[in-house]
């Protein structure tokens, strides 16, 4: 009778065990099947609706956002002139004792750059800024190392402007280099106080003059050592410039990173 018992309870046990294998194997099969068809169906849909470039509206290859290979093969990548794109910051920024700078392209008037960038500030588009934020964090990666950030500072916008496009577009960026260099992205330091008119149709002087004066530093700047400044493009430097000035007027030994989108070419 105690032998029958023992028995039967192994028995039931066994059942289980059997039984939780079958549920898992079922739901295995469940999840790959479900798998093996939501690709099916995104390859479907990529197939009848291509995404398409955004430069030049040719069909992008599924999985391969924004820029066909075409236009990214016209893009001039920065890191194969880092130390004179270094050289060309400093010039630009007035600022010799730049730490490091991270820009990924070279922007050229009417290429694909310069779509990527109408595409991020004016078009809601806002994946483009976390998409080429984590490019660079990924390029910064490589690079960091012995030089720690304690800081991400995005460019900022006035409020207004702010408000009627939703969104900063360098804390954009910024936030994507965060997710890549785990380094907090810090918007509250830097602030914007007066709303000036687009840069993009004045002169390199008009550029410095507009830019004199305009930003507002915080106080608890002080606490920090190190920081790195994020822009989605450094035209003349008369932006990033200033705003290098006003972060020593409150902490003359802070040292300071740029990272950026891209840079154009010095005239």
């Amino acid at each position: 009778m105690h032998f029958q018992r023992i028995l039967n309870k192994n028995k039931l046990l066994f059942s289980g065990i059997k039984a939780q294998k079958f549920n898992w194997l079922k739901k295995f099969k469940e999840r790959s099947l479900l798998g093996n068809f939501n690709s099916f169906r995104a390859g479907l849909i990529h197939l009848i609706y291509p995404d398409l470039c955004l430069h030049c509206k040719r069909a992008l290859h599924q999985n391969h956002p924004f820029l066909c290979y075409a236009c990214l093969s016209r893009i001039e990548l920065v890191k194969w002139r880092e130390k004179e794109t270094h050289h060309l910051l400093q010039q630009s920024l007035n600022d010799p004792f730049l730490s490091f700078s991270v820009t990924l392209y070279r922007f050229e008037k009417g290429g694909a750059v310069q779509t990527i960038l109408h595409e991020l500030k004016y078009n809601n588009n806002r994946e483009i800024g976390l998409y080429f934020g984590r490019l660079i964090g990924q390029e910064a990666l490589s690079k960091l190392a012995g030089l720690p950030i304690d800081a991400l500072i995005p460019v900022p916008i006035h409020h207004r402007k702010r408000f009627d496009r939703g969104y900063n577009q360098s804390e954009l960026l910024a936030t994507g280099i965060s997710s890549c260099i785990d380094v907090p992205v810090k918007s509250n330091l830097l602030s914007k106080t007066r709303n000036t008119k687009s840069q993009t149709k004045v002169s390199r002087e008009e550029r410095f003059e507009n830019t004199v004066g305009i930003f507002s530093v915080s106080e608890q700047i002080r606490e920090y050592t190190s920081i790195a400044l994020v822009d989605d493009v450094i035209t003349t430097g008369a932006t990033a410039g200033s705003i290098c000035k006003a972060l020593r007027k409150k902490n003359k030994n802070l040292q300071i990173t740029i990272f950026s989108l891209s840079i154009a070419n010095r005239n």
